[in-house]
């Protein structure tokens, strides 16, 4: 379907005046499989733009409007409406297949709100109740105000027993539900949540938090005696304390509350013989006292009771033996029954808990706590920071055991276990801004809770970006963590002395998050345009941007913040630093053709200031997109291919930017040799043109020396009385059948050929052909990786049949043993260092320079042939001089 085919179709849906009603799902599927025969973006942009000025004039032509919207989402381009129109179109003319077949083209690409509520009503109406209630929940992931639906939702997993199901989605709906400040809807979700997880406490007083936040107090009496009632008939005292003490945070006045956290503290501490003291010192039960200073006096005035643990800076580890309104004594390792005032204890003396590490070393044997540390690890991490106010780092632990528990040598094993749990354990995390600081949980951290952790503690802005792009695909985005971590790119926008990369990502950044979720608001007080014009150099800002849908975001951004004259020249500018298709398609979608020609054959003339850029358009144009587009002949792109291989090649030598080049060498090398493309361009070309091409291939002294043999080969099949100027042939280094090798190296590549076409390519089809019938090959890494091991097997086929085709087979009788060459053993001395040093020389298939077996065709063993015995002889390779003189030649056994 070329832009004549499409025009003869749009006419004669002009002409035949096809109404809706004729079009079905078949007509429809027809036009899809000639599409698919168009994959090249011109071709597609080219028909795209044809319907687009056709619907100019045909507004309803559903043909035009078709092709438009399907290239659209081939090319994941949002603009597809055209699609969308063609679902209204014939959603009101009643014809369910045609939209359900419309839409689900839609969803394969894109989660559209509007289609996924129309496809749903299709399904509703056909009673087809899973489907629609599938792409309810597809439609809740991606409408953020859509809350109502939540709950049928919810109601329905809570009908077929999956009360887990049901719960994700009640809490969905509650965070919407506070997001928006509708307490009505809250306190309805609140009370369903109370009755379907009344064992959750710390998550309900969590969400009794957010209300208390959200509302300012407005009805947080009400959740919070809720939760009160549920503890007590839970009969939890502790969790009943909690919710007490949290109402009287919201309202300090309360009596009712008051009343009620006297009545607990008496329940809990019945046994307590100082109960009543305590209560009456602290005021706890008279209305005129700070509640919250009558409760910290009653709590730290309750910790001290008879057989309670002290702490005494001067005395160590004590135990409280009896107590009264006066005094209190202490048993203390030095010093027993020691008696002090009871002011004087409550002002020098620390309540310890039982399990406090101080406690545990007083108690008991050093042997039996090494054992119970070693053996139970997360135990003993939690109870070594537990005891340093449930906040420790790993430099307060060591010195809390070693070394009166474990020696330094025991310590580093423990040390080594206790990391692997403390990445492993829900229950231990880190501070909040403190990453080496440990404290223990009372629950599991959440993926989301660690998510900003993570965050927290990383330095690194691209890094924090990644943080945040995994958690849109693994996290809640309507959780506050979500919040917090999209707040640190809104203040990066606001907090700036001067414009950076890391500026103008994070206005991107929440500027798409914006557009995808309405609960963040856009930055009111920048733009992209501000900023831009306040960047000191636009392609240097461009390469420090790290996040590739940054880049595509900046670039959108330039397209219609620029002066439209400037636009061209400034993506250009732009693509050595995001070598993919989209910079390229953009132009093409602005029908820049002349900048993109002009563009191509800038980076072609000067390959090596653009070496990454024509390298990146080598590999991805062909010949013929050179050849027509650009108008540049094959002889001058194979020409500046070879001369920067050349460039790279004595780059890598010289140790400069050697990774970079090396992957330019290497993408280099497979294009001309692997990929046939010299090959191709030797076989059309001039005598003149030959004769240049081996010059430049001749000289490269990184090149393997076998390609370059592959080259005069080919130059000679073509030419066969071709004379290669300025060099001095000899039968070593040029046979007519080219490649000298033994007998038993033949036979072993002749085995390797076979094993690849007969065993290797079979095998590789077939995994083809499963993965083929997996469905979509845009998302099936198998057809990728099964199409990828085709392209290797084939290029080694080809690379093999050429070279046993080549080959010629010496035996041992062939050897000419007057003088070192091919089948012979050289012994020599090493002139510089006086030693006696052997070398068998062979051909690259049977080389082994670390055995001293050298391929003739080597820098190393093209110095040695054609030496003959008494010969002394000096060379130098690579600025290391050598100076040999011959001692011996033999033939070898063959």
């Amino acid at each position: 379907m070329n832009e004549e085919t499409i025009k003869t179709l749009l006419t004669e849906e002009k002409w035949t005046r096809a109404s809706i009603n004729t079009y079905t799902v078949p007509a429809f599927q027809e036009i899809d499989e000639t599409l698919k025969e168009y994959t090249a973006n011109d071709d597609l942009l080219e028909m795209k733009a044809v319907c687009e000025e056709h619907i100019k004039k045909n507004k309803n032509s559903i043909i035009a409007m078709y092709v438009s919207g399907s290239v659209s989402l081939s090319r994941k381009s949002l603009d597809y409406g055209n699609i969308t129109s063609l679902i209204e179109m014939f959603n009101e003319n009643n014809k369910p297949n045609v939209v359900e077949f419309l839409c689900e083209k839609v969803l394969k690409n894109f989660e559209d709100k509007y289609v996924l509520r129309v496809l749903a009503s299709v399904y509703e109406k056909a009673h087809k109740e899973e489907a629609m209630y599938e792409l309810y929940e597809r439609l809740v992931a991606v409408d953020f105000e859509e809350t109502d639906l939540l709950l049928v939702i919810a109601k329905r997993y809570l009908q077929n027993g999956d009360k887990n199901g049901a719960l994700s989605f009640y809490k969905k709906a509650f965070q919407r539900y506070l997001n928006v400040q509708n307490f009505q809807a809250v306190q309805d979700v609140w009370d369903l949540l109370l009755t379907l997880i009344p064992d959750d406490f710390s998550y309900l007083l969590g969400l009794a938090h957010k209300i208390i936040d959200r509302f300012n107090g407005e009805g947080g009496m009400k959740v919070l005696t809720q939760l009160f009632q549920l503890s007590i008939e839970k009969d939890n005292l502790d969790q009943a304390i909690t919710s007490l003490k949290l109402m009287l945070a919201t309202e300090p006045h309360s009596e009712w509350a008051r009343e009620q956290l006297v009545s607990i503290y008496r329940k809990k501490y019945a046994g307590h013989s100082r109960l009543e003291s305590c209560i009456d010192l602290s005021n706890l039960d008279k209305s005129y006292r700070d509640i919250h200073l009558a409760i910290d006096e009653f709590e730290k005035n309750i910790a001290f009771d008879k057989g309670s643990f002290v702490y005494h800076k001067t005395w160590s580890i004590g135990r409280i033996q009896e107590i009264t309104h006066e005094k209190v004594i202490i048993d203390f390792a030095s010093k027993r029954d020691h008696v002090m005032s009871l002011s004087m204890a409550f002002s020098s003396l620390q309540v310890l808990p039982k399990q406090h590490i101080w406690v545990l070393k007083s108690v008991f044997p050093k042997d039996k706590l090494k054992a119970k540390f070693i053996q139970d690890i997360p135990w003993g991490l939690r109870t070594l920071i537990t005891s340093n106010n449930n906040a420790a780092t790993m430099k307060e632990m060591k010195s809390e055991i070693v070394p009166s528990i474990l020696t330094a040598k025991e310590w580093t094993s423990w040390l080594n276990k206790a990391k692997k749990v403390l990445m492993s354990d829900p229950l231990i995390g880190f501070l909040p801004n403190e990453n080496d600081v440990y404290t223990v949980r009372d629950t599991p951290i959440s993926y989301e809770e660690k998510s900003l952790v993570i965050f927290r503690n990383e330095k690194r802005f691209y890094q924090k970006v990644k943080v945040i792009r995994d958690f849109l695909e693994h996290g809640d985005v309507e959780s506050d963590f979500f919040i917090e971590m999209v707040k640190y790119f809104r203040d990066q926008c606001s907090m700036y002395q001067g414009v950076n990369d890391q500026v103008i990502s994070s206005l991107l950044l929440v500027q798409d998050l914006s557009a995808r979720y309405p609960f963040i608001h856009e930055i009111d007080n920048t733009s992209f345009k501000h900023l831009y014009g306040l960047l000191d150099s636009v392609p240097q800002t461009f390469k420090a941007i790290e996040d590739s849908e940054l880049k595509k975001a900046f670039i959108s951004q330039v397209v219609v913040t620029e002066d439209p004259e400037k636009v061209p020249y400034v993506l250009v500018s732009l693509y050595p630093y995001y070598l993919t298709s989209f910079i390229m398609d953009t132009l093409r979608e602005q029908g820049k053709k002349k900048v993109i020609e002009d563009m191509f054959k800038k980076a072609c003339r000067n390959y090596k200031e653009n070496a990454d850029l024509f390298t990146y358009l080598s590999r991805t144009y062909d010949k013929k997109f050179w050849e027509k587009k650009i108008k540049i002949p094959f002889e001058t792109l194979v020409t500046s291919q070879l001369q920067l291989l050349d460039f790279a090649f004595n780059a890598i030598e010289a140790k400069k930017s050697t990774v970079e080049n090396k992957k330019i060498a290497k993408t280099l090398l497979t294009i001309l040799f692997e990929e046939r493309t010299l090959f191709d361009y030797l076989s059309t070309c001039n005598e003149g043109q030959a004769q240049r091409i081996n010059f430049i291939i001749q000289r490269m002294q990184g090149l393997d020396p076998s390609r370059k043999i592959e080259v005069k080969h080919a130059i000679l099949e073509r030419f066969p009385e071709f004379t290669f100027l300025g060099e001095e042939m000899s039968s070593t280094e040029m046979v007519s059948s080219g490649l000298l090798v033994t007998k038993q190296r033949y036979i072993d590549k002749q085995n390797e050929l076979e094993r690849i076409m007969n065993v290797d390519i079979p095998e590789n089809s077939k995994e083809i052909g499963e993965a083929l019938a997996l469905g979509d090959l845009r998302e099936n890494s198998e057809f990728k990786a099964a199409k990828e091991k085709q392209g290797i097997l084939n290029t080694t086929m080809m690379r093999l049949t050429d070279e046993i085709s080549k080959a010629t087979v010496v035996t041992t009788e062939n050897v000419d043993d007057s003088k070192i060459s091919f089948g012979t053993l050289a012994t020599l001395k090493n002139n510089i260092t006086g030693d006696t040093v052997q070398y068998k020389i062979l051909g690259p298939w049977e080389s082994e320079p670390k055995d001293n077996i050298i391929s003739y065709l080597a820098p190393f063993g093209a110095k040695l042939l054609n030496k003959k015995e008494g010969e002394q002889f000096t060379f130098e390779i690579n600025e290391q001089p050598y100076d040999f003189t011959v001692i011996s030649i033999e033939k070898l056994q063959l």
